[in-house]
């Protein structure tokens, strides 16, 4: 798989909002931004993606969910949504 990268904001729990880049490898994701915001997400710790109120919402085994947010183009989490679903 080629790695991809999309502008995003996320929300790891109940934590503060974070604003950067997500980039989706063969093995994991990567969320990085300004400051201390940064999460890797082995993709075979991800159980369940899900596309709700305009947010992706990754739960991942062990860990707090991910809330994730387009900062990109249209559609963008959707097509995140269906590349991350074959891991969950």
């Amino acid at each position: 798989m080629r790695r991809k990268t999309y502008a995003v904001w996320w929300h790891e729990g109940d934590g503060p909002r974070h604003a950067g880049k997500l980039e989706l490898g063969s093995l994991h994701l990567l969320l990085s931004g300004n400051g201390s915001g940064r999460v890797a997400v082995p993709l075979d710790q991800i159980v369940a993606v899900e596309y709700r109120r305009g947010e992706l919402h990754v739960e991942r085994r062990h860990g707090d969910d991910l809330r994730i947010g387009n900062l990109d183009g249209l559609g963008v989490l959707l097509e995140l949504g269906d590349a991350l679903a074959p891991a969950a």
